[in-house]
């Protein structure tokens, strides 16, 4: 156990120091969560972060996870692939295979930050935090991730919009992600406003899967950076179409029609909707491009 330095209070407040725990086993770690001003210590970057807001009060207690063998690994069986919550971004990034089956979660780790932060931050990390503008949640949305999370008591499975419904006690265990048939094509497209800061104006992700006609049987789209984000846009009236370009614009409609942006430093939200509308197509055109490339021998019927 390690007493940590609380830095200087805000004039008016007190800090008590904070209790940092490393338990040994997943089973150890949700029985020290389960207790009364405990959190999570993943990769450490958000905790980091919100040490320079001196008006809030910290936890009593972190609860470091990053480390437990149960979290740190990229498993797959004949049906999925389960990607625990304490592997670092930059991990998820250099696996080839999940790269050749999911490029979508490639892209999307690969687009965080810079090489150091990837090296720290977790995919579970990354997950609880909410933050509508983070980049891997829109990719897993879009490919239709589901998340088990345990306590110490339960176990339950939520998808990933709805990591804000994480209880304190509760931790991310792993992302788990279906093997894709053949035919299936994914991608990940992100715009920064350079100069401002690396998170996203506009990212999304997209993924299609063809029949043997060039129809679509699975249309997939996630926005990210929006209110209520990740938000997965309802396409389900365009599922048998050919896939061209007059279903990738009205992908792309849809896409700006279905979320509201933010007005901020990056852009106005009118601005937003319209650049929502061409990176939808930018993901949906080469998502369906890659559907139509000879299969690598990782798929499975579901």
């Amino acid at each position: 156990m390690t007493a940590l330095d609380p830095g200087p209070p805000f004039p008016g407040t007190s800090r008590d120091p904070t209790v940092l725990l490393t338990p040994r086993s997943l089973d150890e770690a949700l029985r020290l969560l389960a207790a009364e001003g405990a959190a999570v210590l993943g990769g450490g970057v958000g905790h980091t972060l919100r040490r320079h807001d001196r008006r809030r009060p910290g936890p009593a207690a972190l609860v470091s996870v990053g480390s437990l063998p149960e979290l740190r690994a990229i498993s797959w069986s004949g049906q999925h692939v389960a990607i625990g919550a304490g592997v670092r971004l930059g991990t998820i990034e250099a696996d080839e295979r999940l790269a050749r089956v999911w490029p979508i979660v490639t892209e999307a780790v690969g687009s965080v930050a810079t090489d150091r932060v990837r090296r720290l931050v977790t995919l579970g990390g990354n997950i609880a935090a909410g933050d509508d503008g983070h980049d891997p949640p829109v990719a897993l949305a879009a490919a239709g991730a589901t998340l088990t999370v345990r306590s110490a008591s339960s176990l339950r499975i939520l998808r990933v919009g709805e990591a804000n419904e994480l209880g304190e006690d509760e931790l991310i265990q792993d992302v788990r992600l279906l093997t894709p048939p053949d035919r299936t094509g994914s991608a990940y497209e992100k715009f920064l406003v350079r100069g401002v800061w690396e998170y996203a104006c506009v990212n999304v992700g997209a993924v299609v899967r063809l029949d043997d006609a060039g129809a679509a049987r699975r249309l997939s789209l996630a926005v990210g950076s929006v209110k209520g984000g990740p938000v997965t846009v309802d396409l389900t009236e365009l599922r048998g179409d050919v896939v061209d370009s007059a279903l990738i614009d009205e992908v792309a409609r849809r896409a700006a029609a279905a979320t509201r942006p933010y007005n901020d430093v990056k852009g106005s939200a009118e601005y937003k909707s319209r650049m929502i509308a061409e990176f939808s197509r930018r993901a949906m055109t080469r998502a369906a491009r890659r559907a139509e490339e000879p299969p690598c021998g990782e798929g499975a019927d579901p």
